[in-house]
């Protein structure tokens, strides 16, 4: 297929946007028993973060199946600020402290978890940025920019229940937490079935 833009430029389309679509709402699809299991702490298109381990028939290498990224490995402090923002850390296996950190517009694992903590705290972080791709669906164009310095806040626009977004921390996660967590779970699962999205 030929696509033929402004300044009389042609290109060829090499990928099809429908398929590409198609997995991505089967994806979603698949994904959702998850998320609504109460469980999970955070989600993207096909990833999740739970309080509880997953069935062992759930996780593997097949298609289908569910990754467990950190190979059994437990998270001890992570927090989640909103749609990819977010930081965790966790002791590998040689007894060493990893931090991990995802945040839109920062390449991955570039924050400390400090920082994430005092953005999720209300505070505003500046980071220099090498490199920022600004893309536009207006003029299909693409623009680089570089050194720039962002100012990071947390965003509040993913919406739960009534447009309101509350930012979680998750401090030392284990059994004895779990008691609040499914107190949150039964209490979020009535407002769904309240407002008829369960069934």
């Amino acid at each position: 297929m030929d696509i033929n833009l402004s300044n009389n430029v042609n290109f060829e389309v090499k990928s099809n946007v429908a398929l590409a679509a198609a997995v991505t709402a089967y994806s979603r699809i698949h994904m959702l028993p998850f998320k609504m299991s109460g469980d999970v702490l955070y989600t993207d298109t096909d990833s999740i973060f739970t309080s509880k381990k997953l069935e062992d028939s759930l996780v593997g290498k097949e298609l289908g199946l569910m990754k467990d990224e950190l190979d059994g490995i437990v998270i001890k402090e992570a927090y989640f600020l909103g749609i990819k923002q977010y930081g965790y850390k966790y002791i590998d296996d040689n007894n060493n402290t990893i931090e991990k950190s995802v945040f839109a517009g920062v390449p991955r694992d570039t924050l400390t978890l400090k920082e994430i903590k005092s953005i999720f705290e209300g505070n505003q972080i500046k980071k220099q940025i090498p490199l920022r791709f600004y893309k536009s669906f207006k003029d299909l164009s693409i623009k680089i920019k570089s050194d720039l310095e962002m100012v990071l806040t947390r965003s509040n626009d993913k919406k739960l229940v009534n447009n309101h977004y509350i930012p979680m921390n998750i401090d030392n996660l284990n059994h004895d937490n779990l008691s609040l967590f499914n107190k949150l779970k039964n209490k979020i699962l009535k407002l769904l079935k309240y407002y008829n999205i369960t069934k």
